[in-house]
């Protein structure tokens, strides 16, 4: 089996309609191709891992390359595993942040989610958590 994680700058304009349309989509695709994953949206980028037999990540990857919400993609790790990390998800999501690291935690301590990508994960959503530095003259 194939694990890969990819970033990717979202279209500014995309909206909550937009990221459930592309869960729906995803989900029922990722279900019938045997894949699972977590996508993390932090307000400006994606972030997803994506795993399953090699050659239906690599297909469902060129699908997500072409997809107009986003741009930029970027594969950041690709590795082989033996077992998969998110097996209960065909896509895990949570548009708040709220329970991610949370469940983030409890796959980890479960010994299925490597430590680098539990910690790329929770950085990427704490960026998603910063506010917007502020002008030195106070605006």
């Amino acid at each position: 089996m194939l694990s890969v994680i990819y970033v990717s700058v979202a279209d500014p304009m995309i909206g909550e309609q937009d990221i459930a349309e592309l869960l729906v989509q995803a989900r029922r695709n990722n279900q019938r191709d045997a894949l699972t994953g977590a996508l993390i949206f932090n307000g400006h980028n994606f972030m997803q891992l994506l795993e399953g037999p090699a050659d239906k990540v690599d297909a469902c990857l060129a699908v997500i390359r072409a997809d107009p919400r986003h741009s930029g993609m970027i594969e950041i790790r690709r590795r082989t595993i033996e077992e998969r990390a998110f097996a209960e998800w065909t896509m895990l999501y949570d548009p708040h942040f709220r329970s991610h690291d949370e469940d983030l935690a409890r796959v980890a301590a479960h010994g299925r989610l490597d430590p680098q990508d539990a910690l790329m994960m929770q950085n990427f959503i704490a960026l998603g958590r910063r506010s917007p530095p502020v002008a030195s003259d106070g605006r």
